[in-house]
């Protein structure tokens, strides 16, 4: 009896310590509008994937949104609404180490812009916008702005061959 006794307590034991290294990251989202200048994104829906398998999925009242993500895995977080263009971002946690605070913040603003029919943004749907992974030196889990501005820069690009296509147009038609 007493050997019974001893693995029910060596279960308790496993089961609250497993829990107390359990790392909760709060992923926290606003959707905002670029053509009007940031401001809040209403009826967005945003869809949240672990390693690839869809887990969740929330349509935002008021353009914000939470996650907590566990540590251990590739989330992919997909931004949609209606006539705007699809995004998303890659939040890997998979090297996070054990000893990172307990409770952690990723906060992120995320700008969607009206889809356009000549607005040739095929790559988003191929390529996130950002990805988020542990810093050693930071000690958090941080942006990889490098890889951000090389998209911003596609980005902006195919927004200029656009306005330059449209301007053109205009003068073809006097």
């Amino acid at each position: 009896m007493r050997l019974f006794y001893t693995f029910i307590f060596v279960c308790l034991v496993s089961a609250v310590s497993g829990q107390a290294k359990r790392v909760n990251i709060v992923f926290d989202v606003k959707l905002s509008a670029v053509e009007e200048m940031g401001k809040k994104l209403n009826v967005g829906s945003v869809y949240l994937y672990q390693n690839g398998k869809l887990i969740d999925s929330v349509v935002t009242q008021t353009g914000k949104c939470l996650f907590n993500l566990d540590t251990g895995y590739v989330y992919k977080i997909e931004f949609s609404k209606h006539d705007y263009v699809s995004k998303y971002l890659i939040v890997e946690t998979t090297k996070v180490p054990k000893d990172i605070k307990r409770n952690s913040r990723i906060k992120v603003d995320v700008g969607l812009f009206k889809n356009r029919r000549e607005l040739n943004m095929h790559f988003l749907s191929n390529k996130p916008i950002g990805i988020a992974s542990y810093s050693y030196t930071e000690k958090k889990i941080a942006w990889n702005y490098a890889y951000t501005d090389k998209i911003i820069e596609e980005i902006v690009d195919a927004t200029i061959v656009f306005t330059r296509e449209k301007e053109k147009g205009k003068r073809d038609n006097f």
